[in-house]
């Protein structure tokens, strides 16, 4: 922070803040004369150094209206009390910027007589919420997307440039990179809660979210894959090695309903003893979320193949892969990482696995999330109530 301890020197009117100095400097380019004005300017300077920094006072005088009494005293002017009045109310608020914790650093004095929104950035105060609150990888994540975004869209920088107009023009430019309704909603949901902080903290006067409405829309159905549909990826032999790793991967998160993140971090000391019987036992990456779910046999059955320590594979290869894989296999949907993910949820609704326990497998942080899996099961509801014809 620049300025701390205060120590006011009698007669040379200079502030010592730690290491800085304040003074008045009048003149220091030599124009003023008895016809010409020069200059009025606060000095503050780096004790035993030559670093410094001038602001501008606003005021100008003539040479003979210049006294360095108290520091500085207009004379020989009709208005002289109004003018020294005006450089010592320019003096004071540079000091008390000086002393506040919106001045960390000895570049940052020039800002003494500009707002907190145009001088606070946007994108240094996300990061600082995302430390304060120990945010978790997926909320970073989420919020590196956002600021991604801002950096591409390039017209909100600071806090002052948070106004309808760019809201609306950011809008449009998310549209150019992406096509769901929901996501767009969510990356506008971030940003509004960033901006209510920074009007907690008196950094931004204007939300244009009070204004700027966006709509939620609806969210695709997760795609999953039918028990009968797991079975042609299990029966599919692939001729290439990878492929064939990919294809293993892909069955133990059908049967466990790992993340791509989770699984990667997989290890043996995910699996516990519970009851007599093996389980996985953990913390979802994305949501630091625990989860605990049953070993089932064909999961395990790829542990024992590669001893415990499964392939290893970034998510944009394991993607790709699994495109191949699909189409190996006859599978018409899209598959990726998340679509296992989505069968194993839909797997244990159809055997009637109650949606409580469900939700603890998976590792959702409540309920509602894994409410969707019954709503898409339209067969199950079917079945369920065939019960009325007996």
């Amino acid at each position: 922070m620049c300025g701390i301890n205060q120590i006011y020197i009698t007669n040379s009117l200079i502030y010592k803040m730690e290491n800085l100095s304040m003074r008045y400097v009048f003149d220091r380019k030599h124009t003023a004369t008895a016809t010409t004005k020069g200059l009025l300017q606060i000095e503050v300077r780096v004790n035993g150094t030559s670093k410094k920094k001038f602001i501008s006072t606003g005021v100008k005088l003539f040479r003979g209206q210049f006294s360095e009494r108290n520091g500085f005293t207009c004379i020989n002017h009709p208005n002289a009390q109004l003018i020294t009045g005006k450089a010592r109310a320019v003096f004071n608020k540079v000091e008390a910027f000086i002393l506040s914790e919106h001045c960390q650093t000895f570049e940052q004095i020039g800002d003494w007589n500009r707002s907190p929104s145009e001088t606070c950035i946007v994108e240094e105060f996300i990061y600082e919420e995302l430390r304060r609150q120990n945010a978790s990888y997926a909320i970073t994540a989420y919020h590196n997307s956002l600021i991604t975004r801002l950096r591409g869209f390039g017209k909100i920088v600071t806090f002052s440039d948070l106004t309808y107009a760019n809201i609306a023009d950011f809008d449009s430019y998310l549209r150019q990179f992406v096509k769901s309704q929901p996501t767009i909603y969510k990356r506008h949901k971030a940003l509004k809660r960033i901006i209510v902080e920074a009007q907690r903290r008196k950094l931004c006067e204007y939300n244009p979210y009070d204004e700027f409405k966006i709509k939620r829309g609806q969210s695709r159905p997760p795609v999953y894959l039918t028990e009968s549909e797991v079975a042609k990826i299990v029966d599919f032999e692939p001729n290439i090695d990878r492929l064939q790793k990919v294809k293993d991967l892909f069955i133990f998160q059908c049967y466990t309903g790992l993340a791509y993140a989770d699984m990667m971090n997989f290890s043996r000391h995910s699996v516990v003893e519970i009851d007599g019987r093996k389980a996985i036992s953990s913390n979802r990456k994305k949501t630091e979320q625990s989860f605990v779910s049953l070993l089932l046999p064909q999961a395990e059955a790829i542990l024992d193949k590669y001893d415990y320590q499964l392939p290893r594979i970034s998510n944009q290869k394991y993607n790709d892969y699994l495109k191949l894989l699909g189409c190996g296999a006859g599978i018409s949907k899209n598959l990726t990482t998340h679509v296992a993910r989505h069968t194993f949820g839909t797997y244990l609704i159809n055997r009637g696995i109650p949606i409580e326990s469900v939700s603890k497998a998976m590792g959702h942080s409540n309920i509602r999330m894994t409410e969707h899996y019954a709503r898409m099961l339209s067969t199950k509801v079917v079945s369920d109530m065939c019960v009325l014809l007996d």
